[in-house]
């Protein structure tokens, strides 16, 4: 049996409408070159997921909750029993376009340090998707409530906050991305620990990749790898999932201070 390159991670709670695109896509559509893996974690789903996947794709290693977890702890439970050389963590709602991994892989093959590498995501009409961000701070927090969270907002602080002003062809390095998609050096991820289980849903993301900086090593932007990304976004609405992400907002400031400088412009590193 081949070395396995790269552990592709995701993880669903009743997504079977993506996971149908997530997969196809990933097996069929555009098969990776490069060896790899697939790890699901179930999250406790009623909608048929689990057996879908057996039916379908025998390959696919599950792991099936027995109780409801965070994005973070799940993801860390796939990387548990991972054993590729890098990590992919993908959301199930992601369509996997030509050379998407191969791309991410062959990158990161050529960077000489530890690297969370994220690709170029894109909506489902092709657009660019706000992807990469600066690290929040309250005043970007204030700026995005009084804004409704739109990401077309002309609010100057929100704009900067979502670095619409960058070059989104360039490879180069970024604060951090969004998580539905992000490459990990497996000993990297190991390293961190992975995601911090702390937070049940939302702002692990920004967490890891400020982690990986005091780490000194680097969060990199990708564009040659592309992946669609049906991107929803149930925190604008009034409601738990609201008061989850303020939840974990809060914790993020406990623990890292309200007044984050950016790391991207201050890394010791060189891009290919």
């Amino acid at each position: 049996m081949k070395n396995i390159e790269v552990s592709i991670i995701t993880v669903g709670m009743n997504h079977l409408h993506y996971l149908k695109s997530f997969l196809d896509s990933l097996y069929n559509l555009n098969l990776p070159k490069v060896s790899f893996e697939t790890i699901y974690v179930d999250n406790c789903s009623t909608d048929g997921s689990v057996d879908f996947i057996k039916k379908n794709y025998p390959s696919v290693k599950i792991i099936e909750n027995k109780n409801v977890l965070g994005f973070g702890e799940n993801n860390n439970k796939g990387a548990e029993v991972a054993v590729g050389k890098y990590i992919a963590i993908m959301n199930p709602d992601l369509v996997f376009l030509k050379d998407s991994i191969d791309n991410l892989y062959n990158y990161s093959e050529t960077l000489g340090f530890d690297s969370v590498v994220a690709p170029k995501l894109l909506n489902p009409d092709g657009t660019i998707q706000n992807s990469v961000r600066g690290f929040i701070t309250p005043w970007v927090f204030v700026a995005r409530l009084m804004t409704g969270g739109n990401d077309n907002t002309k609010n100057k602080i929100v704009q900067n906050y979502l670095c619409e002003n960058m070059d989104v062809d360039k490879p180069q390095f970024i604060d951090w991305s969004i998580g539905a998609a992000l490459f990990f050096k497996a000993h990297l991820y190991k390293k961190l620990n992975g995601f911090d289980p702390a937070y049940f849903l939302y702002m692990e993301d920004v967490d890891v990749c400020l982690r990986v900086w005091k780490l000194n090593s680097a969060v990199v932007y990708y564009p040659k790898s592309e992946i669609i990304h049906n991107h929803l976004r149930a925190s604008r609405k009034v409601g738990k999932k609201m008061f989850m992400h303020f939840k974990s907002l809060l914790l993020f400031f406990s623990k890292n201070g309200i007044f984050i400088k950016s790391k991207k412009n201050n890394s010791a590193y060189s891009l290919p």
